[in-house]
């Protein structure tokens, strides 16, 4: 819970105003972050026989 807490904040303050990337880059990155979170799951499940 603390992980989320701290990511969500992360994100929050990691750009400024004046420092903001342009939408398609910030599509990218949002891409790039769920994809491995997804991963991330699909590593941390057990196997399929349990």
């Amino acid at each position: 819970m603390l992980g989320i807490y701290a990511h969500s904040f992360l994100e929050a303050t990691r750009f400024t105003s004046n420092t903001r990337p342009d939408p398609r880059t910030q599509q990218h990155l949002d891409a790039k972050s769920n994809k491995r979170e997804r991963h991330f799951r699909l590593w941390q499940r057990g196997p399929y026989w349990i």
